[in-house]
């Protein structure tokens, strides 16, 4: 199983029904107050979509770096 999962909000829109919407937006809203109450900055990430023409050089990029990247 992958790390992390990345959902667009437009796709999460479209495809999803209101419930599934909001039960994702609560989990989301949940985790970022666990976090807070320990003291832990929200989380920010970078997406970068595998089938941007750049995306070999940003995996490398991050794996000089001592990041595990699943291929």
């Amino acid at each position: 199983m992958d790390k992390y999962f990345v959902i667009k909000k437009d796709e999460l829109s479209r495809y999803t029904h209101r419930f599934s919407r909001e039960a994702v937006e609560t989990a989301a809203k949940l985790i970022e107050l666990s976090r807070n109450e320990k003291g832990k900055k929200p989380n920010s990430y970078i997406v970068i979509n595998r089938d941007e023409p750049y995306a070999d050089q940003v995996i490398e990029i991050m794996k000089q770096h001592g990041h595990d990247i699943n291929d």
